[in-house]
């Protein structure tokens, strides 16, 4: 007997990470990929509701992304495909757990695989920008490439009609025809499309991180409606069989799912679960889902189906425990752990320093006025609403996801100020950003950014600068998400980036250290996987840089770049504001050197001080193109560039301003054109190491470090002796000052460099004099060397002191 209510019908476990999709055969088995590498099969048991696990499918070397199921043909009950991390699409049958055939035709992840409308035909999206339409007739190519999109394509589906649908991170819809000419772009959407679900033969439905569904036509291309309900990202959308936009269920970031009738919302399930990634409408009318605890579950209306009620109430006081949970803890910090104001009873240590303190049930952060001798309010703190660090979850602010989101006290009296940040942001340049989107006095540009340090869990490494690990990441997101066994402390792994969330950073070239890393957004690979038998230290050299692209970064360096435009006092600096789209995309990775927008970006250079950080922005991505290089690193263009960075490198200019100058240095290495640039003014690039490296920022510190160690390299490539003392002059001054591990590493990577690769024993010996006669740093050598065996840094200074007693 069918009730009017979804309750749950059984629980199967077998998956050690985040259930990432679902799906049905038609036999009625469910279908599931998962972040563990593996698809399993489940099987009907035939005794009761449940089901047991039939089979796993091997041979992911990453993550699957996504499954779908093909419908039964002449050879075969069904086919299964899989959309991996490791870029491959594999069919399956029933009867095997090894592919049938493996599909190699994306560049990156493939997120999203569907059935097409003939025999055999499957689609496919991916990170590559692109989605493929594949025959599994024994080839192992696409027959149909479907490229447009600007980021990547994270869900695709074919109508009955024929057009195929894609939804990308870019925000658009785009409607094809089956020979890949593209027929119409549909806008609507304001954030990543994340999920499609047809309803008739020409209309669909879709979900994505603006929390809405829109019901489109696609002959006309037109939005016949729009539902909301969710409060967070909408991952995936599905209808029932048969009753299309009449009927449909939706799975959220929210924890929930929705079910949907006449286009309202008719019940919401919560799930214990941190994300809610996938929901499946089977044929007999229940509902599959896939969550980030690993665990499938099955809701049905029909009572006979029902979990027995110990089952039942198990469910209700997990729900009821992770909500607990949720609302109990605060960037990864339980809150009753907290001091409450009694903490303030107790004077500050020194000027800035800030207390988390408990005030019933909200969290405020304090900062010492050494001036005042007390303490003062600085504003109440907001964790991500997915509860730890380590689940990550987060908070939509503007609809966008954020790790944080503060709510800063500037000024009694007035409304609290929004302060959105995410973990991989430079502090300082999120500081800069808040001051200059609420036009507040740059005195506040510290006291902020350590307020953010201080209550973003500033000792957790972002993605990209622990140690490289592809254990602990999740590739979909491009940050550290839900972590089975509750362990945080993994990084992301090296091709790991999110071009949804604002992330965006250099990946890691496999051999060695980067020359081009940007000031702090690269992993290193340890000194004892490149050592020889010979040598204490083997010297290293820039790799080409693999670089992906953010278009969510560059969209937000557009609006700030046409804002600011409007804000250039007399309006002497103006520039027409159609040209600035051109500018920003000169940071892009196919971009040319349009001379109009290269000519347009050299006149921003004349922007005042306290609103060039964007172009400053667009600049250090843009020399990292070998055609851009050259234009700006050659000849007088060159001398310019140089000059305008100087300015902006000064004692008093803009943190972000000195940040994204030394970045750009670093990038303007990487290429011929700007390595001689560097190597020409490489008595003021040394100085710069010199006066800015006592920065606190640790962000600022590896990219000085960095710095140091691309004129390492380009030293050592030239062989210009003078240049190669000089540089390790400036490294007995900049090593003693740095604190940040990764700043030391490098540092101490370029300096072993220098002296390993000097021509001959006496230019050897030489540098080792230099070195071994200052005291300071031969102490912080010893200290270094003594720390842990496991630690890159540790096994980085061992090898320089036995290199200095060669």
């Amino acid at each position: 007997m069918a009730s009017s209510v979804y309750k749950l019908s059984c629980v199967l476990y077998g998956h050690t990470g985040d259930v990432r999709s679902v799906a049905e055969t038609q036999e009625g088995f469910i279908v599931s990929g998962s972040r563990d590498r593996s698809a399993k099969i489940w099987k009907p048991n035939g005794i009761n509701t449940g089901f047991s696990e039939f089979q796993t499918l091997v041979g992911h070397s990453n993550y699957v992304s996504s499954v779908c199921v093909l419908p039964a043909n002449d050879d075969h009950t069904c086919i299964i495909v899989t959309g991996c991390n490791d870029h491959n699409i594999r069919a399956f049958t029933l009867d095997s757990p090894t592919p049938l055939i493996v599909l190699k035709g994306h560049s990156n992840t493939v997120c999203s695989v569907s059935p097409g409308i003939n025999k055999n035909t499957v689609l496919s999206g991916s990170w590559d920008m692109k989605a493929c339409m594949w025959v599994l007739d024994g080839s192992v190519t696409p027959v149909t490439t479907f490229s447009g999109h600007e980021a990547a394509v994270w869900c695709v589906l074919q109508l009955r009609i024929g057009d195929v649908v894609t939804g990308s991170a870019d925000k658009y819809i785009k409607i094809w025809n089956k020979d890949g000419s593209l027929k119409s772009t549909l806008e609507g959407h304001i954030f990543c499309v994340r999920g499609l679900a047809a309803t008739s033969d020409n209309e669909f439905l879709s979900c994505g991180n603006d929390a809405s569904i829109r019901h489109w036509n696609a002959t006309t291309g037109t939005c016949l409606s729009t539902f909301y309900g969710h409060s967070n990202y909408i991952y995936s959308v599905s209808t029932f069989p048969g009753a299309g936009v009449n009927h449909f269920v939706t799975s959220s970031e929210d924890r929930t799912v929705k079910i949907w009738q006449g286009g309202e919302c008719q019940q919401t399930v919560t799930l214990p679960a941190r994300s809610v990634w996938s929901v499946a409408c089977l044929q007999n009318g229940d509902i599959v889902t896939g969550s980030s605890d690993g665990v499938i579950r099955i809701f049905t209306v029909d009572s006979s189906r029902h979990a027995d009620p110990a089952l039942q109430q198990q469910f209700a006081e997990e729900v009821a425990n992770t909500g607990v949970a949720a609302q109990q803890e605060l960037g990864g910090v339980n809150i009753n752990d907290l001091p409450g104001k009694e903490a303030l009873y107790e004077p500050g240590r020194k000027d800035g320093q800030t207390k988390i303190i408990k005030d019933g049930t909200k969290v405020f952060c304090y900062s010492w006025s050494s001036a005042g001798n007390e303490w003062v309010k600085v504003g109440d703190v907001l964790g991500a609403s997915g509860g730890t660090q380590g689940t990550s979850g987060k908070q939509l602010y503007n609809g966008k996801e954020y790790d944080y989101v503060f709510s800063v006290d500037i000024e009694d009296g007035k409304p609290s100020l929004k302060l959105p940040y995410n973990s991989d942001e430079d502090p300082w340049f999120a500081a800069q950003k808040f001051i200059h989107d609420n036009n507040l006095s740059q005195m506040f540009l510290d006291e902020v950014a350590n307020f953010i340090i201080k209550n973003s869990k500033g000792g957790v490494p972002p993605p990209g600068q622990g140690p490289a690990s592809t254990e602990y990441c999740d590739p979909f997101t491009g940050g550290s998400r839900y972590i089975p066994g509750g362990n945080a402390s993994g990084s992301v792994a090296q091709n790991a980036a999110d071009p949804f969330t604002g992330t965006s950073r250099y990946v890691p070239s496999t051999n060695g250290l980067l020359g081009a890393a940007a000031g702090g957004n690269a992993s290193t690979t340890s000194l004892s996987s490149n050592m020889s038998d010979s040598c204490p230290i083997k010297p290293y050299f820039p790799q080409k840089t693999y670089l992906r692209f953010d278009q969510a970064n560059l969209n937000a360096i557009l609006e700030k770049l046409l804002e600011f435009n409007r804000k250039t006092g007399d309006g002497s600096h103006k520039v027409e504001e159609s040209y600035l789209e051109g500018v920003v995309k000169l940071a892009g990775p196919d971009a040319t050197a349009n001379p109009l927008h290269m000519q347009v970006l050299k006149q921003l250079f004349e922007w005042p001080k306290d609103i060039v950080f964007p172009v400053l922005d667009v600049t250090r991505l843009a020399v990292r193109n070998a055609a851009i290089n050259s234009d700006l690193c050659s000849g007088r263009m060159g001398d310019m560039l140089i000059d305008h960075l100087q300015r902006f490198l000064q004692p008093d200019s803009l943190a972000a301003n000195q940040m994204l100058s030394v970045r750009t240095l670093c990038n303007m290495l990487t290429h011929p054109d700007g390595e001689a640039l560097a190597l020409k003014h490489k008595d003021y690039l040394l100085s710069i190491l010199l006066t800015s490296a006592p920065s606190p920022n640790k962000h600022m510190q590896v990219a000085l470090s960095t710095l140091l160690l691309n004129l390492a390299v380009a030293f050592n490539r030239m062989q210009d002796t003078i240049g190669r003392t000089q540089a390790v002059e400036a490294a007995t001054v900049v090593l003693p000052r740095l604190s940040d591990s990764e700043a030391l590493f490098r540092a101490l990577v370029a300096l072993g460099t220098l002296v390993w690769d000097a021509e001959t024993i006496q230019d050897k010996s030489e540098l080792i004099g230099i070195v071994n006669s200052s005291k300071e740093l031969s102490s912080l050598l010893e200290k270094l060397s003594a720390g842990s065996s496991m630690d890159k840094v540790t096994q980085c200074a061992s090898q320089v002191c036995a290199l200095m007693q060669v």
